[in-house]
């Protein structure tokens, strides 16, 4: 039986060795997301004031995971700045969320004004650039204040 266990070990080494590399990966990169208890919960936060971004996203989204180490960044960039939240659409609220939102695929980025209006929109891998100037021109006074 040990012999056996050993030519499977030779003979497949390699192919255990990727295995437990990808599930290594996998737990490295996965997200674990925000977790709110309902819809209110998430409206409230888009309207306390302060820019947010929202992030959906999926633990089985291939670009998800590639993508986290960005979206990382990009939370520690913006700190002093805006929030952001991270949905899982495979979960409630973030199902009820990307469906009103019309969210067709994942990763998907929405950042909001203080008020809760929509400044950008965003689907596949992140614009960093892109949602950092939807950020900063939300924090801009407008003309009429």
């Amino acid at each position: 039986m040990t012999e056996k266990i050993l030519n499977v070990l030779k003979e497949d080494a390699l192919t255990i060795a990727i295995v437990i590399g990808l599930v290594i990966a996998y737990l490295f990169l996965r997200t674990p997301g925000d977790d709110f208890g309902s819809l209110g919960e998430i409206e409230t936060r888009l309207t306390d004031g302060n820019p947010t971004v929202v992030s959906f996203y999926s633990n089985t989204c291939s670009i998800c995971l590639i993508s986290k180490p960005r979206v990382d960044q990009l939370e520690r960039d913006l700190t002093d700045q805006a929030e952001l939240l991270r949905l899982d659409v495979r979960s409630e609220p973030g199902n009820q969320l990307a469906y009103r939102w019309q969210v067709t695929g994942v990763p998907a980025f929405f950042v909001f004004d203080g008020a809760g209006e929509l400044v950008h929109r965003q689907a596949g891998a992140p614009d960093v650039a892109a949602i950092k100037d939807a950020v900063a021109t939300s924090l801009r006074p407008t003309a009429g204040n």
